[in-house]
């Protein structure tokens, strides 16, 4: 008899989720709409049917999908927007400049 193992449940971070959260909120609000998906992709900006869309894959890190979302946000260029001091922290890091 053969047992199966149940991979370990990811433990979630309350503080990480908020973040993630505002990041997307970020991108909402400068015209995309965001999916979180299955699939073989980290994560990025596509155009589907002329609406900005950003993919984000569903099981990565917490890290990695905040990692991902603030370079791509910085990429974009946010400097003339509102930003929450830690949130615009976080892009210039992961952009490696200022915001």
């Amino acid at each position: 008899m053969s047992l199966i193992k149940k991979s370990p449940v990811k433990k979630t971070d309350e503080k990480k989720d908020v973040i993630i959260n505002e990041l997307i909120e970020v991108l909402t609000n400068i015209g995309y709409r965001v999916r979180i998906e299955k699939g073989a992709f980290k994560g990025g900006f596509c155009l589907l049917r002329e609406e900005k869309v950003f993919l984000l894959k569903k099981d990565l890190e917490q890290d990695r999908k905040i990692n991902i979302l603030a370079k791509n946000i910085g990429d974009i260029g946010v400097e003339d927007m509102f930003l929450k001091p830690n949130i615009r922290e976080l892009i210039e890091t992961a952009s490696g400049e200022e915001v």
